[in-house]
């Protein structure tokens, strides 16, 4: 972001409102998984600021988006990682957090440069409506499978703030769609292949940076890295709102209800293989 282009806008709410001394960390503690799942997403929202960049770079010429991208959009991912990061530390103080997101972000760096984005700015749109599908539905998830009730309100307002950027850059897609005439099958194809990169990429990099810490003292092991993760999967699997995630992912394709209603089925089952493994 060029310093002093644009300022942020008020946020919706402020890590500062929430109490982080309210924290019921014997109930948080049980679920080790989910710790490391929010671990994980704190480090991705931290990092947001480099992928802010690359977006305002990309829609230089669209003062409209550039705008809300750096008063709105980077200003609420990067105070998610702010609040996560506070969240994981109440819990585990222990937990050496700035060691593990520096190595999850030399990493992560090498992953988020302007060369992935999609050349054409309304598949890009797309793009960014898949990634915002992936966290608001993950962060309602989350809420849905805590059991300590601070991290139930903070992923519930985090994936409402999701929902908000989905909306925006929906937006922005079909304004772009119209002049660029993109065609439902290049979108189709913008959409499968960010689904694709979302599995392997960003939730990946993160938990395994924050498994890596958390048995830092045991050393590098692969089983384990698959086992945890497997109890991740499994331990949110049944509160995923896959119809939620359906009927996002649909919207950008633009298909007649009629349409929508015959592959909607597939496409839940098709979410639950892209978000859970």
């Amino acid at each position: 972001m060029t310093p002093g282009r644009f300022s942020p806008a008020p946020l919706p709410w402020r890590v500062e409102d929430i109490d982080f001394r309210a924290i019921d960390a014997a109930a948080a503690r049980e679920d080790e998984p989910l710790l490391l799942l929010v671990a994980a997403c704190s480090f991705v929202e931290s990092a947001a600021h480099v992928y802010a960049g690359n977006l305002i770079g990309h829609f230089a010429a669209d003062a409209r988006i550039s705008a809300w991208l750096a008063r709105h959009w980077e200003p609420e991912e990067l105070q998610h990682g702010r609040a996560l990061r506070a969240y994981v530390e109440r819990v585990w103080p222990d937990y050496d957090w700035p060691r593990a997101y520096a190595a999850f972000f030399a990493d992560y760096g090498r992953l988020c440069t302007p060369e992935d984005l999609e050349p054409v700015r309304s598949l890009e749109l797309v793009a960014r409506c898949v990634v915002e599908t992936g966290t608001a539905t993950l962060y309602r998830a989350i809420s849905r499978s805590a059991r300590e009730p601070t991290l139930r309100a903070l992923a519930a307002r985090i994936s409402r703030d999701e929902i908000g950027h989905y909306r925006h850059f929906h937006r922005a897609f079909r304004r772009y769609q119209r002049a660029e005439r993109s065609s439902r099958p290049r979108v189709l194809r913008a959409l499968v292949h960010r689904l694709l990169d979302e599995r392997r990429e960003d939730a990946e990099c993160g938990l395994r940076h924050a498994i890596a810490e958390r048995y830092r003292g045991a050393g590098p092991d692969p089983a384990r890295l698959r086992a945890v993760t497997a109890r991740i999967r499994a331990l949110v699997r049944n509160a995923f709102p896959y119809e939620m995630g359906a009927g996002l992912l649909l919207k950008p394709l633009g298909l007649p209800a009629r349409v929508a209603r015959l592959v909607r089925p597939p496409l839940v089952l098709a979410a639950r293989w892209i978000v859970l493994g």
